[in-house]
């Protein structure tokens, strides 16, 4: 008896520890490691590509598009209720091939088909590998079954080659063979601009495939004022609006040029030494901002994916037609109008761009992503952008997207780089494709 009692004394604690390790729930597998800030990580990482890289705003509203793109249409595939279906307004973009998506885990997959199509737009191609191998580090440090891994990255190489075989037929390798814009020399027309002289860059971009637009010329601009070196004459007073207003820049105006300059390649001279500073394009500052709002706002993936692609759409189109307007339209800069007739010794505050002044490819870029933003967001979206605190420019409130765009309008002008009806007509121009997309997109 008291050996039984013994050993129900032993077992009992022993079949309690048992039962309640058996009750345990067991270790949750994590299947959702991924989320909204990885496709932020993405997107920085692009940016800095595009950076070193050093790609003009045209190609470079080339290279965020399409990882992006990747990435929307990858996840579309896994859950078509979740996304708008972009492939019937996407021109050449008939279908995508059915994917075999079995054992594959989403957000990975739209991880890795970001990167794998970055790669195919940029120099930097190891850079995108690398972030890529940072995707699977983290989903196997989450316990992702390597079958799983394997799925994941099959599904990104087909749908990455579904978009390679897409993009490559936008026209854009035919455009690098094309003739070069050869300056007309002729009264009120644009020529090479100091301090490099540099070539027009991309006269050829209206060629390039846009990704909605039926045509690069959709959208008319309103005439610029004639020409006319007459003081007195509309055109001269327009060139002196602006001249007077960059005489009279306080802190606040300069500060205003110089945050949005976004040159991505700004050229110093110091005797014989030519140094380059790469920075950020215009396309590339408002996906930023995308970021950071979609940040602020706590957004999903799947929003966060629409906001940035829907906006590098729109941007990319934007650039398209707004570079058609300047290269038909053909208009002087000021720094060249303001040397020959008013004032030998001036130079704009910010370096003028190598391409026709008419109108204002900022200002596109700027209120079409504002569009978009405001469609997805709202119209009065407080947001703090802090895009260049990197370049020691600090962070600056704004009340509303289109305030922001109206602010990057406006700084064109403060810079000396554009006349006023050349960002009231790029503001213009950005809304309308903007909108153009927006309701595109409505069943």
């Amino acid at each position: 008896m008291v050996r039984q009692l013994f050993s129900a004394h032993v077992l009992a604690p022993v079949l309690c520890i048992l039962f309640l390790h058996a009750c345990k729930p067991p270790s949750e597998k994590v299947t959702q490691p991924f989320g909204a800030e990885d496709l932020r990580a993405a997107n920085r990482e692009l940016l800095e590509v595009a950076m070193v890289d050093a790609f003009n705003p045209p190609i470079a509203s080339r290279v965020y598009v399409y990882p992006h793109l990747a990435h929307y249409l990858t996840l579309r595939a896994f859950h078509p209720d979740s996304l708008l279906d972009l492939v019937p307004v996407l021109n050449g973009l008939d279908s995508l091939p059915s994917i075999d998506r079995s054992d594959a885990h989403d957000e990975l997959s739209a991880l890795l088909a970001f990167c794998h199509t970055a790669r195919i737009v940029v120099f930097s191609e190891h850079r995108m590998e690398e972030l890529a191998e940072r995707f699977r580090s983290k989903a196997r440090q989450a316990g992702m079954p390597a079958s799983t891994l394997d799925a994941s990255e099959r599904v990104a190489k087909n749908m990455t080659a579904a978009v390679k075989a897409w993009l490559l037929r936008d026209n854009y390798v035919e455009t690098r063979t094309m003739d070069r814009h050869m300056a007309k020399g002729g009264p009120g027309s644009w020529s090479e601009t100091p301090p490099d002289y540099t070539p027009a860059l991309e006269p050829n971009w209206d060629k390039v495939r846009p990704l909605f637009l039926e045509d690069a010329a959709l959208y008319v601009v309103h005439p610029m004022l004639p020409y006319s070196a007459e003081q007195g004459s509309p055109f001269h007073s327009m060139v002196r609006e602006m001249y007077d207003a960059s005489l009279a820049l306080n802190d606040s105006t300069r500060h205003i040029a110089l945050y949005w300059d976004d040159n991505p390649n700004i050229s110093t001279h110091r005797g014989h030494l030519v140094t380059q500073e790469h920075r950020i394009s215009p396309p590339g500052h408002w996906l930023n901002i995308v970021s950071q709002v979609s940040r602020q706002q706590g957004s999903n993936t799947f929003r966060t994916t629409e906001a940035y692609t829907l906006s590098a759409i729109a941007m990319f189109d934007g650039l398209i037609s707004c570079w058609h307007e300047k290269f038909r339209t053909d208009v002087v800069r000021p720094i060249t109008y303001i040397n020959e007739l008013i004032d030998p010794e001036w130079s704009s505050l910010i370096q003028t761009p190598p391409f026709p002044e008419y109108p204002s490819g900022h200002s596109v870029v700027s209120a079409a992503a504002a569009t978009v933003l405001d469609h997805l967001y709202g119209g009065n979206l407080a947001f703090t952008d802090s895009t260049e605190v990197i370049f020691g420019l600090g962070v600056r409130d704004f009340p509303s997207f289109h305030e922001a765009a109206w602010e990057v309008s406006m700084s064109r002008f403060y810079g000396g780089i554009h006349y006023m009806p050349s960002i009231q007509e790029g503001n213009m121009q950005g809304k309308a494709i903007g909108t153009r997309l927006i309701n595109s997109l409505e069943p």
